[in-house]
C-alpha cells in the first residue's frame, strides 16, 4: 500500500482548500455520503500519519498510519459496515485522539458524538465498537 499522490488519486481521494483562506488542507479525503475516508500525512497534530473514518464531518475514528486503501475498498464493497469492521479489526492502532470511545459511549461524550455515530453507523455498530474498545 502506497500513500503517494498518484496512488491516492487512483483511489478517488482528493484534496481541498479552505473556502475563505484558499489554503490547502493537510488531509485528502473521499466522500461516501454520510462519511468520508480521510488520510493525513502531517505528523504535527497526531504524532504520525493517520487515516480516519469521518462521520458527518464531526466524529473522527482515527487509526495511526496509512489505511486509506483498505478502508476505501471496505467502503466501496460494504459501506459503513465494512469500515466499522476494519476499524474494529485494527482498533489496537487507534490514535489517542480518536473519538471512537466517545462515539461508543465508553467515556464521557460532552459533544453528543454518539448521536451522530448512531445515525450513521447504527446501534449494532456502535455496540460492536464499544465492545472492541472495552
Amino acid at each position: 500500500m502506497k500513500s503517494s499522490i498518484p496512488a491516492l488519486r487512483s483511489l478517488g481521494i482528493t484534496g481541498s482548500a479552505c473556502p475563505v483562506t484558499k489554503v490547502l488542507a493537510p488531509n485528502v479525503s473521499r466522500s461516501f455520503g454520510s462519511f468520508n475516508i480521510s488520510y493525513c500525512r502531517q505528523r504535527a497534530d497526531y504524532g504520525c500519519d493517520t487515516t480516519a473514518i469521518v462521520l458527518e464531518g464531526r466524529v473522527f475514528l482515527i487509526l495511526n498510519g496509512y489505511h486509506a486503501e483498505p478502508l476505501i475498498n471496505a467502503a466501496t464493497e460494504n459501506g459503513i459496515q465494512g469500515c466499522v469492521d476494519y476499524f474494529v479489526e485494527n482498533i489496537a492502532q487507534a490514535n489517542a485522539l480518536s473519538e471512537h470511545l466517545m462515539a461508543a459511549g465508553v467515556v464521557s461524550d460532552p459533544f453528543n458524538l454518539m448521536g451522530t455515530a448512531l445515525e450513521v453507523m447504527g446501534q449494532h455498530n456502535v455496540e460492536t465498537l464499544a465492545k472492541a474498545a472495552a
